[in-house]
């Protein structure tokens, strides 16, 4: 016991020292040990849960994408026709399988950029050619000459709507314009097979030539 005296005597500011770090510790651990705990109840959660895929469904919609299957491509463009599309496919990529628009295609009246989706039917009208309604089919190639036909830039379909003319008379007019590098005169559609003076008196007048 004595030894001890003689030895807080000396040292007694160890003790001191050795005080204060017992008291920083408590006040420490006190602090640290009554700071609040988030629990989050099942409300809460349920809360996060549906604010969460709201925003999912909310970022779903403003995608639209196609369905995988096949569309049909009308109108003025090379070949028209049934053509395989994915659910990312776009009417573009559809107009470019099909050797692209002809020249007097007019694209103010169509949305290109739109997704291609199963069974839908895409009609690219000729300029000054009166918008197609949905459900409906094209009545011609109209050109601002009158709404009549133009023979070197008709497609199959186009073709189809000159009395007499049907889907094998289109394909073999096609296959006479592109051996000859198109029209010259109107009255070389006579020299189409199938085709008479007769038959062609009933179209001529609906008929005419681009470059």
């Amino acid at each position: 016991m004595d030894a001890f005296k003689v030895w807080l005597r000396q040292y007694w500011y160890l003790a001191i020292l050795a005080c204060l770090g017992l008291g920083l510790a408590w006040w420490w651990f006190g602090r640290t040990s009554s700071a609040p705990v988030t629990v989050e109840t099942p409300a809460a959660m349920a809360s996060s849960q549906k604010s969460t895929s709201s925003q999912l469904q909310s970022s779903d919609s403003t995608t639209s994408v196609g369905k995988a299957g096949f569309v049909h491509l009308k109108g003025a463009v090379k070949k028209p026709g049934l053509y395989p599309v994915t659910e990312n496919t776009r009417w573009d990529a559809v107009v470019k399988a099909a050797g692209g628009l002809l020249p007097d295609a007019d694209l103010s009246q169509v949305n290109l950029a739109k997704f291609a989706s199963d069974q839908e039917t895409l009609n690219i009208p000729v300029v000054g050619q009166a918008p197609v309604a949905p459900g409906q089919t094209s009545s011609g190639a109209a050109s601002a000459s009158g709404g009549r036909i133009d023979l070197n830039h008709a497609t199959a379909e186009q073709l189809q709507t000159l009395n007499g003319v049907g889907p094998k008379k289109a394909q073999d007019i096609i296959a006479y314009r592109d051996a000859h590098g198109g029209f010259k005169t109107l009255d070389e559609l006579k020299s189409v097979p199938g085709i008479g003076e007769k038959t062609f008196q009933k179209f001529a007048p609906q008929l005419t030539l681009g470059p």
